[in-house]
């Protein structure tokens, strides 16, 4: 409704005036509060483990890498930590320093321990080093010709890193040059200590070799068995191979349609085996029902229906509808996965919406289709079109009908471990989206929008701190501001853009003439601009299993000039609490504005309650 003002509940500590700087002040306190306990336990007065130095005589690499290895059992031993005599830790690591010099090659290494002033420091005597004397790789003969090597030679040190690699050269070349029924690679070191060298010998063990004969899939009930097969890329007559069939089930997962596979190989028969793969279905039908809540949007709920086998090949379709104070929405959408190629969806949505902002009301029909092209593991391009209806009116204006016709054109890399509860990696979206009015308007514009994140993870430090960032930017080009659909400009703040202010309250404004002779004009409320800047930093924790906390700061605006900057931004801060899901974090969030505009009445404080992380 326009000129709506949404209702926010005020919370009753907070003065209806407060000081960016008291709300800074608070944030930084509650920081520290949760970082101390983190902090304090990377001060070496918090440990239970004694100080340690190795000395290694003219040997500072080995001596660093010692030095490392002790370091990062400390981290993980359990029991290490049980000891509280520094003797007796003395004595467990320095049995463990005598098994890493034996795993560097040093088989006559000594270690003396010594304890004073309950530090311990540990004297170390590689002694000779050891080398590999002879080398032997035992395969049939007709595989050991094109083998490449282990990656070791006669001469080298005997590593027992670098031995081990040559189990795996060996293994990983019998996959894809053998049809060996089984592959099973072992290795003996004989150790000459009068020498100081040791005998190396790699063995295959027998085994048939063997082709595939026919291949079945059990235990499907609704998904296509034709197109099963054709995902497991083995055909009759193909050279047997543990880690082709290996890849086979791992793409028989990979549709989303199997819970489960096994792989039975039946006994060989003229040098021909038949394979079996035993699959059980998903669940492919979910019916999901949601509520949340903001203090600029209000409660709202969504409901949906998905399907995910709708034609027995892996197509989707979805149902959604969400309802909240200000914008209620239907939207469906099909996906067809491999469409046409095994990198490559297609999908296709139709969407209908109101929307009853303070600044403008919009009613609109949304329908188009993409194409999305995965180019690595991580890179995926999109290029579709979409056709939309739309009837809006701004505050103080006629309404406006339009027939957008748009080509979006998108670039995603995406290196994240978690689609809803990042923990490293990072994302860049980039879409490039021409709009033309097909109602002779002349209405032409581009929108450019890029989003990035990024995320680092301390592991192996108390609380599991998460540091997250997220940069965004816009630019509309080819148009006046106001010549813009008020529904297609950027606007910033609320839960998604900059907390603390209410959704799409910062942006620019306009001036309002006063209807009284002699009192000065108003603001209207944000019209929204051709440019946007968001920056957001979060601090993540997890205390337990279930429950983690949040500390975020968040920056934004947005401009009536297509020129994104990142100095003139309003910045809001806030806390949260997480509770962990087994798909998602529940959100709950508090955010303050530091940038408070008394003249805009903006409230001291939002809420948000969703489902995932902010970003």
């Amino acid at each position: 409704m326009i000129g709506k003002r949404i209702f926010v509940l005020r919370v009753f500590f907070f003065a209806s005036r407060v000081s960016r700087f008291q709300i800074a002040a608070c944030a930084l306190l509650a920081l520290s509060l949760l970082l101390l306990p983190q902090a304090g336990n990377a001060l070496p007065f918090f440990d239970n483990l004694p100080k340690f130095k190795i000395r290694v005589s003219e040997d500072r690499e080995l001596q660093d890498w010692l030095k490392d290895q002790v370091k990062e059992q400390r981290k993980s031993s359990s029991v290490l930590k049980a000891y509280e005599d520094p003797l007796d830790v003395a004595r467990y690591e320095r049995g463990t320093l005598e098994k890493l010099l034996r795993s560097r090659g040093y088989y006559d290494g000594r270690v003396r321990q010594s304890v004073t002033d309950g530090e311990i420091l540990y004297r170390v005597v590689p002694g000779p080093l050891y080398r590999i004397k002879s080398l032997e790789v035992n395969m049939p003969p007709h595989l050991k010709s094109g083998f490449p090597g282990v990656g070791l030679r006669e001469g080298e040190p005997l590593e027992a890193e670098k031995v081990t690699e040559g189990v795996k050269r060996i293994e990983n070349y019998l996959a894809e040059n053998a049809c060996l029924l089984n592959v099973d690679v072992d290795y003996q070191a004989t150790v000459i200590h009068s020498e100081h060298a040791a005998r190396l010998e790699y063995r295959v063990a027998q085994s048939p070799e063997v082709n595939i004969g026919q291949v079945y899939v059990e235990g499907v009930t609704t998904v296509d068995e034709d197109f099963l097969r054709k995902r497991l890329k083995l055909e009759p007559g193909d050279c047997f191979s543990r880690g082709k069939m290996d890849a086979a089930k791992l793409r028989l997962l990979r549709t989303n349609l199997i819970a489960g596979v096994n792989a039975e190989v039946s006994e060989p028969s003229a040098g021909i085996v038949d394979i079996t793969f035993l699959v059980i279905e998903r669940k492919h039908r979910t019916i999901r029902l949601g509520v949340g809540y903001t203090s600029d949007e209000g409660a709202g709920v969504s409901a949906g229906w998905e399907h995910r086998n709708i034609l027995g090949r892996g197509e989707k379709i979805e149902v959604e509808t969400r309802v909240n104070e200000v914008k209620q929405s239907l939207k469906t959408e099909l996906l067809v996965p491999r469409f046409f190629r095994d990198d490559q969806d297609f999908s296709a949505k139709a969407e209908a919406s109101n929307e009853e902002r303070d600044s403008y009301e919009a009613r609109s029909v949304t329908i188009g289709g993409i194409i999305s092209r995965r180019h690595t593991k991580h890179r995926t391009f999109s290029v579709g079109s979409e056709l939309k209806f739309s009837k809006v009116q701004e505050e103080g204006e006629q309404s406006e009908n339009y027939n957008l016709l748009s080509f979006p054109l998108g670039l995603k890399i995406d290196t994240t471990d978690n689609l809803l509860d990042a923990h490293k990696g990072a994302t860049v979206a980039l879409e490039v989206k021409p709009y033309f009015d097909l109602r002779g308007s002349g209405t032409r514009f581009v929108k450019n929008t890029l989003v990035a994140t990024g995320y680092l993870t301390a592991e192996e430090t108390r609380f599991d701190p998460t540091l997250a960032v997220r940069i965004k930017a816009g630019v509309i080009s080819g148009i006046d501001n106001l010549d813009i659909p008020a529904d297609e400009r950027f606007y910033a703040g609320g839960g998604g853009s900059v907390r603390g202010y209410a959704y799409q309250a910062l942006g620019p404004r306009r001036l309002i003439p006063s209807t009284v002779p002699g009192e000065p004009p108003t603001l209207s409320d944000p019209i929204g601009g051709r440019a946007l800047s968001e920056v957001s930093f979060e601090g993540r924790f997890r205390f337990t299993e279930t429950w983690g906390g949040v500390l975020f700061l968040d920056g934004g605006n947005a401009y009536a000039d297509p020129q994104p900057s990142f100095d003139d931004l309003y910045w809001g801060v806030g806390l949260g609490v997480r509770y962990m899901t087994s798909f998602a974090p529940l959100r709950f969030d508090i955010a303050f504005p530091l940038d408070r505009r008394d003249d805009l009445d903006d409230s001291s404080y939002q809420i948000y309650v969703s489902l995932g992380q902010a970003f």
